[in-house]
C-alpha cells in the first residue's frame, strides 16, 4: 500500500515544479510588469504638465479681490458711485445760495428806503463769516489738497481758488465792518448796498465756478479709495449748519425766520403769480371771444341788410339792377370792414388794459 501513496506524492510534487515552458512565460511576464509601471510613471508625469498648461489661462482671470481692488482704484465718476462728500458740498452751496437771495432782498429793501431790521442784514454777514469761512471753505480747501498731490496740473488752479477762499473770508469781514457802521449811523445804506451786492456776485461767481468745473475734475481724479480715506479725517466731517439743522444757534434765529418767511412768501407769490396769469388769460380769452360775436353779428346784419336792398333795387328797375346792386355790395363790404377794424382796435385796447392790470397787480404782490 505504499507504492500508490508515493505515487500520489510524486504527482503533487510534479504538479508544483513548473515545466521549461512555464517558466519562460513567467519571465515574459515578468518583463512586461516593470515596462508597464514605467509607462504608468510616465502619464503620471505627463498629467500635471497638462494642468500647469492650464495654469497661465486660469492666472489670466482676475479674481473677486482683484476686481474690488481694481474699483477702488478707478475714478469715482467712472465707477458710478456718488462721492457723498460732493453731495454734501453742493447742498451747503445750495443753503448758502438762499441766504445770498435773503441779503438781496434785505439790500432792496435798504434801497428803497423801507423799515428793515437791522440785526437781521448783521447776522446774515455773521453767518457768511461764522459758518461758510471757517467750516465749509477750509473742507474744500482739504480735497483740493489731495487732487493737487494726484494731478501735477491742478496745482495752480488749487492755489487760485484757496486764494479765492482766503479773499472771499476778506471781503466778508469787510461787509460785515460796513453793516456795523451803517448801523451806528456812521454811513448810509447806499454803502452797504453797494458792498454787500458785490459780495454777493463775488459769491456766486465762486460757487458756478465750483460746481461747473471744480467739483467735475475732483470727482475724474479722486478714485473710491481716495474717498475713504479722506472720510476718516475728522476735518471733513459734516457740521450741521446752524440755521438749516434742526438746532438751530440763537445768534442766527432772527435770521433764520426772516429766511423761512422769506421762502414761505417766494412760494406764495409764486401761487398767486401764477393765479394772476391764469386769470389775466381767461379774461384775455373773453374779450377776442367778444369781439368775434361783435364782428359776426354785425357782418350778419350788413349781409342781411344788402339782400334785402338788392332784392328792392331789381324789383323797381330790373335792367339797371345789375350795376345797382354790385355799387350796393361794395358799400355794404365797406361798413363791414369799417365796423370789424372798429371792433378790432377796441378789442386791442381792453387786451392791453387787462395786461397792465395783470402787471400792476404782480407788482403789489412783489412788493
Amino acid at each position: 500500500m505504499a507504492a500508490p501513496a508515493k505515487t500520489a506524492e510524486s504527482k503533487t510534487n510534479a504538479r508544483a515544479k513548473p515545466g521549461p515552458k512555464a517558466k519562460a512565460k513567467a519571465k515574459a511576464k515578468a518583463k512586461a510588469k516593470p515596462r508597464a509601471k514605467a509607462g504608468s510613471r510616465t502619464k503620471a508625469k505627463g498629467a500635471p504638465k497638462k494642468k500647469a498648461a492650464k495654469g497661465p489661462r486660469s492666472q489670466g482671470k482676475p479674481q473677486a479681490g482683484d476686481r474690488a481692488g481694481a474699483n477702488a482704484r478707478q475714478p469715482a465718476a467712472t465707477s458710478g458711485a456718488a462721492a457723498p462728500m460732493i453731495e454734501a458740498l453742493r447742498a451747503e452751496h445750495r443753503h448758502m445760495a438762499n441766504v445770498m437771495q435773503l441779503f438781496e432782498e434785505q439790500l432792496v429793501a435798504i434801497e428803497r428806503g423801507d423799515l428793515v431790521n437791522p440785526h437781521v442784514v448783521y447776522e446774515i454777514m455773521d453767518y457768511m463769516i461764522t459758518w461758510p469761512d471757517r467750516f465749509h471753505h477750509p473742507r474744500e480747501d482739504l480735497i483740493y489738497a489731495r487732487v493737487a498731490e494726484l494731478d501735477a496740473h491742478a496745482g495752480d488752479e488749487v492755489d487760485t481758488l484757496q486764494r479765492d477762499h482766503d479773499r472771499t473770508a476778506e471781503r466778508g469781514r469787510e461787509v460785515l465792518h460796513e453793516i456795523e457802521r451803517w448801523r451806528a449811523g456812521a454811513v448810509t445804506g447806499e454803502v452797504v448796498v453797494e458792498e454787500g451786492r458785490g459780495y454777493i456776485a463775488h459769491i456766486h461767481e465762486h460757487m458756478n465756478l465750483e460746481e461747473q468745473l471744480v467739483f467735475p475734475h475732483i470727482e475724474q481724479v479722486l478714485s473710491l479709495q481716495d474717498w475713504r480715506e479722506l472720510a476718516e479725517d475728522d476735518r471733513l466731517q459734516a457740521l450741521a449748519a446752524p440755521i438749516f439743522g434742526p438746532r438751530i444757534q440763537r445768534e442766527f434765529r432772527n435770521m433764520a425766520r426772516k429766511l423761512r418767511r422769506s421762502v414761505r412768501r417766494t412760494v406764495e407769490q409764486g401761487v398767486l403769480t401764477e393765479w394772476v396769469g391764469i386769470d389775466s388769460f381767461m379774461e384775455s380769452v373773453e374779450v377776442v371771444s367778444m369781439a368775434f360775436e361783435s364782428a359776426r353779428d354785425i357782418t350778419a346784419d350788413h349781409v342781411r341788410t344788402g339782400f334785402e336792398d338788392a332784392i328792392d333795387i331789381f324789383l323797381e328797375a330790373p335792367a339797371r339792377s345789375p350795376l345797382r346792386v354790385s355799387v350796393n355790395n361794395t358799400r355794404v363790404g365797406m361798413r363791414i370792414l369799417g365796423d370789424v377794424l372798429s371792433i378790432s382796435r377796441e378789442t386791442i385796447q381792453d387786451l392791453a388794459r387787462v395786461n397792465r392790470e395783470r402787471q400792476d397787480r404782480l407788482r403789489l404782490l412783489h412788493r
